[in-house]
């Protein structure tokens, strides 16, 4: 009875509007990717400085997500959640108005980063405050598994709607329509604050430190800073798969593979499905076969990256569709398996007052990684003419992600190790 009322089925309609949220700020940052091509013709531009659209996003992102989850803790989830929605949405419905310029749309690109900053740290406040513990994997894993929908979504809608003959400033604006009704759901439906007896409840959950563990403490434990390293290699390898690849399967020989927008569109949704398939069952192997253990999620994440990543670059698998897809799909798989883990790692090991900051904090410096890899990549593009060693050193950072990720450990009751 006390559980029922705890946790009542409203939080399906909570974990729904969530949902709709990240879905449409994803969709808002892989937009540009596959009509890349497009864009950096229009803005005469070089295609790795083209990347640097993509880059700037999640870089605000990172620096958002540090402090992100102060709001989130400060103001509650409705209020971050519609600020993050205004960032997305707002600058995408100007750009018919202000993308004719390369700086102003880096200027907007920027402004829209900051709207992953303020959903990702949403993400431990509704699981831990909506969710028992037996179902904090899954939830957490549908949420993230919304990432890959969106980005889905965004690599097969936006070089559909190019294709209708409408400019790509035009493209990104009416695909910012969904951010402004998911904006009006969230005021509907998230306004419902939990309990304050399943705050109080949380405390005595006998999470490790409740209670105890302050903002400082955790600043002070190695899990705090390991786990974040291990984000950081997850994040590099996750964004560059969602921007460069449809970019790689779009663009001509010898730069990329030639398959052309609306194919890469295509292709892309091929392994962010899996990869939406992937995150849920990374939740549902915490929760139900891990027993509060991300290490074998997180593990099988990196080995499958690792190996599947740098063979999307060879002759041999270019030249053969089912080769191609095959390891696409794969290097989806991995990349996405972990999300979940990661949460739900950080929902039992931090108390509720602290835990939107700790998801900000991982997942913020985790950000980093992400941005790091696509101005690397950027980088390499320019260098080589190719998306290629872009691709490659995503097998890097999983060897990296993999070998920290074996001395990441819970903090003991006390808050220490």
């Amino acid at each position: 009875m006390g559980e029922r009322s705890e946790y009542p089925p409203y939080r399906w309609a909570i974990l729904s509007s969530e949902c709709l949220a990240i879905m449409a700020v994803y969709m808002d940052m892989i937009a540009i990717a596959p009509i890349i091509g497009e864009l950096a013709a229009n803005l005469r531009i070089s295609m790795g400085t083209a990347t640097n659209l993509m880059m700037g996003f999640v870089l605000s992102a990172a620096c958002v997500l540090i402090w992100g989850g102060v709001v989130v803790d400060k103001f509650g989830i409705t209020v971050a959640t519609c600020l993050g929605l205004l960032c997305a949405a707002l600058p995408a419905s100007l750009m018919p108005i202000i993308g004719q310029n390369y700086g102003v749309v880096m200027l907007a690109r920027l402004i829209q980063g900051a709207s992953i900053g303020f959903l990702l740290a949403t993400i431990g406040p509704v699981v831990v405050l909506w969710f028992p513990p037996n179902e904090r994997g899954l939830a957490g894993g549908i949420i993230i598994a919304f990432i890959s929908v969106g980005s889905a979504l965004g690599g097969l809608v936006s070089p559909m709607i190019l294709s209708s003959g409408v400019s790509w400033q035009s493209t990104l604006f009416i695909m910012s329509l969904l951010g402004w009704a998911s904006i009006a759901l969230t005021l509907i439906v998230a306004r419902r604050p939990p309990s304050s007896a399943k705050r109080d409840g949380l405390i005595r959950e006998g999470q490790p430190g409740a209670g105890q563990l302050t903002l400082s403490k955790a600043f002070r434990l190695p899990m705090t800073w390991i786990g974040a390293l291990v984000v950081f290699f997850n994040t590099w390898n996750l964004y560059c798969f969602l921007n460069f690849v449809p970019a790689y399967a779009a663009v001509p020989p010898p730069m990329g593979i030639g398959l052309g927008p609306v194919e890469a569109g295509r292709m892309a949704l091929a392994g962010t499905i899996i990869g939406i398939i992937s995150t849920i069952l990374g939740g549902s192997v915490f929760d139900k076969l891990a027993k509060g253990n991300q290490r074998p999620a997180v593990l099988i994440g990196f080995v499958l990256t690792g190996l599947f990543a740098f063979p999307l670059t060879l002759a041999s698998v270019c030249g053969s569709l089912p080769l191609f897809v095959i390891c696409l799909m794969l290097v989806g798989w991995g990349v996405n398996f972990m999300g979940a883990s990661f949460n739900g790692f950080i929902a039992a090991n931090y108390p509720p007052p602290i835990v939107g900051r700790m998801v900000g904090w991982w997942f913020g410096f985790g950000a980093f990684g992400g941005a790091l890899g696509l101005y690397v990549g950027g980088k390499t593009i320019d260098a080589t003419g190719t998306f290629k060693s872009a691709i490659a050193l995503v097998s890097a950072s999983a060897i990296m992600g993999f070998a920290l990720d074996c001395f990441l450990k819970p903090a003991n009751k006390n808050g220490t190790r």
